[in-house]
């Protein structure tokens, strides 16, 4: 009797869909030919169809920030224990409290016995290219930062292969990046303290020509280190306490309009390796414009020629590697040949740098990071911690974006908590060893799935790259020039001005194009900071 109600009931289901969807012209088909087709359809049992309920429901908390965050708000307040989701309780029923808490927190638990062979190459090819890509890049953006170029090679480093361990997103490249660097430059600057940092203080009035990190690096390395271990303990508390809903409350037209204006900011910083003479760095465009203005009679017309060329080479490399398919692998491996065709023409035109004061890099060590814990001191937290909660913020908003994005292509979910504890990790661990702070890299990531990572290993390849790289071949880029350094980060910024994303909410949405102008021009004029 069931079963005939069951076959009546979906050919009448079926009947009156295929009629629908006849009716608006989508599809034709014969309802009478598949009329005579049986459905079989079997009931759960009470206790199967109770448990797929409350995952459901636990699903739909889950989907909701705020409806979850209630939830663990009542439970607490009701002095209730949150229960545990029934899909993870039925799935690992039979292991230990501490063995169930391995596997949440470190995802490699779960992927690294499932590695295939398959995933095994496309890793190994992935990790490489991005290793490769990520050599010049974390130079450029330790320097943006005001760190020694050593710095940004180190946090590509140790958080990389930190968050193989702890995060989910299988495509993910974590490292230094350049909104980052920027806003740990901006805040840091002028933070040391006259007993950290006495040579600057005693040049007086001329104190406000040179940079704290150009006076004191040491001293200015620690209070980036500090503030990166700020930065990985507010997120590990803020995963702790279930906070990565709060990043929804920032609209898209806001981070979009300040990403631009901060991209702006970024892209002047690195003129004046382009121009060849020095401007002091601001994070409000009036002052640099300033300075580049008044600073006009000392152009270097050969570092202008040379750096302007190397940006041109750059853009038109990453268009054809979009344009031809063939040609896809020399978009991540182009900012390497040019710093193998800079270090070269250096080497091979002496008359450069000798007589044309074309600068380069200069001599970075190698070896093992330095061990930066015991630099720390805390009466300097109140200093840096405005600086941390900005990049903190900032850098999660960005690593979580890019991180679901890549999940949905791929057919997988990723937790905000875990993502959160996971930078938080490597944002701890780094700051030990010599590390400013990391996120989630737009440019690397998705060179990294372009290239067909598979699992968290091609950050384990790219990690293990770079520390070859720090153990044995920084003597190789001596000679690199600083405008190809230079031209690496325009070539990055430029996409990130996304006037096309105005134009767009102009047509659409003139409210959010307000909202985006007015974070684009307070950015510009107020600072990244405020």
């Amino acid at each position: 009797m069931a079963g005939g109600m069951a076959k009546v009931a979906m050919n009448t289901c079926l009947e009156e869909s295929y009629a629908m969807r006849d009716r608006r012209g989508d599809i034709r088909i014969d309802v009478d030919s598949i009329k005579g087709d049986s459905v079989e359809m079997k009931a759960l049992s009470d206790e199967k169809s109770n448990l797929a309920l409350q995952i459901l429901q636990e699903r739909q908390i889950a989907s909701n920030p705020m409806k979850a965050y209630a939830k663990v708000c009542t439970n607490q307040i009701m002095g209730q224990e949150e229960l545990e989701p029934r899909m993870l309780k039925n799935k690992d029923a039979n292991l230990s409290p501490l063995m169930r808490l391995l596997y949440h927190t470190m995802p490699i638990l779960t992927w690294l016995p499932r590695l295939r062979l398959s995933d095994v190459k496309a890793d190994l090819i992935a990790g490489l290219t991005v290793g490769i890509m990520v050599i010049p890049q974390s130079m450029s953006y330790g320097q943006i930062a005001g760190l020694p170029y050593i710095n940004g090679m180190y946090s590509a480093c140790i958080p990389t292969l930190v968050y193989a361990l702890f995060g989910q997103s299988r495509q993910l490249a974590v490292g230094p990046v350049a909104m980052v660097s920027l806003l740990v430059e901006a805040g840091l600057q002028g933070q040391l303290s006259e007993q950290d940092c006495p040579e600057w203080y005693e040049q007086g009035s001329a104190a406000s020509e040179r940079a704290q990190y150009d006076v004191c690096p040491q001293q200015y390395v620690s209070l980036a280190c500090l503030t990166a271990a700020v930065v990985g303990v507010m997120q590990v508390v803020g995963s702790i306490l279930k906070l990565g809903f709060l990043v929804s409350f920032l609209g898209h037209p806001v981070t979009s309009g300040f990403t631009s204006g901060a991209a702006i900011i970024i892209g002047l910083s690195q003129l004046k390796y382009i121009l060849g003479y020095s401007i002091p760095k601001s994070q409000y465009i009036y002052d640099t414009v300033g300075y580049i203005v008044a600073g006009l009679g000392d152009l270097n017309p050969m570092t202008l020629l040379l750096g302007l060329a190397t940006l041109a080479y750059l853009i038109a490399n990453k268009k054809m590697a979009l344009r031809f398919p063939r040609l896809k692998m020399m978009g991540p491996l182009g900012p390497l040949v040019c710093c193998v065709l800079g270090s070269v023409l250096m080497i091979a035109v002496p008359v450069l740098h000798e007589e044309f004061h074309v600068k380069y890099v200069g001599d970075i060590p190698d070896g093992l990071m330095p061990f930066s814990l015991f630099g720390f001191k805390l009466e300097n937290i109140p200093k840096v911690l405005p600086t941390a909660m900005s990049c903190c913020l900032i850098g999660y908003m960005e690593s979580i974006a890019i991180g679901k994005n890549l999940a949905s292509k791929h057919g997988y979910e990723i937790e905000a908590g875990q993502e959160m504890l996971a930078l938080g990790i490597s944002n701890v661990i780094g700051s030990f060893l010599s590390c400013y702070p990391v996120t989630g890299s737009f440019s690397r990531s998705a060179v990294n799935n372009n290239t067909g990572a598979a699992t968290q290993l091609s950050g384990v390849v790219t990690g293990a790259l770079m520390f070859l790289t720090l153990m044995f071949l920084t003597p190789a880029f001596k000679w690199l020039p600083t405008f190809v350094l230079a031209a690496i980060v325009l070539n990055s910024v430029i996409p990130l001005v996304a006037f096309s994303e105005a134009q767009h909410l102009w047509r659409v949405k003139r409210q959010d194009f307000v909202l985006w102008v007015v974070a684009f021009i307070g950015t510009l004029f107020l600072g990244v900071l405020m």
